[in-house]
């Protein structure tokens, strides 16, 4: 068993490795298209235009799921993931935008965004909380053909009344049918073969939702109807007394 264990850790430091030597070269193509478009965008016409906006969503999709691989690939008690900080929720949205811009790009829908109960400042782990929010938004923009998709960050109660940030992602897509939203969760899991002939990526989003989820002590919940959507709910408890001092309620 201790063999087998540890020849699984060679294969995911080396899958670790792999990713993190992917995620640069990622980058820098985005960073070119984004040169790309702020230059050629009045000198090129609109079939040139969608080209590069199609390259650009299709590699976000690429950089997330290098994002993803590596969160599969490390430790489950991640050093980055560990470290504590002061997270502003409208900071947060916008390191979000570019990804779900991209994501959105074909497919023209209305993306919402509710931070008026959100806490001005509080104190987490910003990279599990974020992974969480992009994987579930853009999870929702891929498989909503029409309407909207909202984020939303509120402040919350635990159910032993201690302080707690609230993550929203609603959508307007087909729904997903209860007993397969477990499914949904497990690692590199479609929902079915013709999701996977219709939709991009690996399965790997939710899987990495869930592992975010653990790894913060925090709980998600799933409502969904067909066909009006789904909408989910991850609660993360911010522990005190440091909560106390930061989790401040925008005026």
């Amino acid at each position: 068993m201790q063999a087998v264990q540890w020849e699984q850790g060679l294969h995911m430091e080396a899958l670790a490795n792999l990713a993190h030597e992917l995620r640069s070269p990622v980058q820098a193509i985005l960073g070119y298209l984004d040169i790309l478009r702020d230059e050629l965008s009045e000198a090129i016409d609109d079939r040139h235009k969608q080209i590069i906006e199609r390259m650009n969503a299709n590699a976000h999709d690429l950089a997330q799921t290098v994002e993803n691989v590596m969160d599969f690939s490390v430790a489950d008690a991640m050093a980055e993931a560990a470290y504590e900080e002061e997270i502003r929720p409208h900071d947060l949205i916008g390191e979000l935008a570019p990804a779900l811009e991209a994501a959105n790009d074909s497919k023209g829908l209305e993306i919402g965004f509710d931070l008026e109960a959100a806490p001005t400042v509080f104190r987490s782990r910003r990279r599990p909380i974020k992974s969480i929010l992009l994987n579930l938004a853009v999870n929702a923009i891929k498989f909503t053909d029409r309407g909207s998709v909202t984020i939303a960050i509120r402040r919350a109660v635990t159910s032993q009344r201690g302080s707690a940030v609230e993550l929203e992602v609603r959508d307007t897509g087909p729904g997903i049918e209860a007993e397969l939203v477990a499914q949904a969760f497990q690692r590199c899991a479609q929902l079915s073969h013709s999701s996977i002939r219709s939709h991009r990526g690996m399965g790997l989003g939710l899987a990495v939702v869930q592992r975010n989820v653990e790894a913060l002590g925090a709980t998600i919940m799933v409502k969904t109807a067909l066909p009006q959507g789904s909408i989910f709910v991850v609660i993360i408890p911010i522990a005190d007394p440091i909560a106390k001092a930061l989790y401040q309620v925008s005026a």
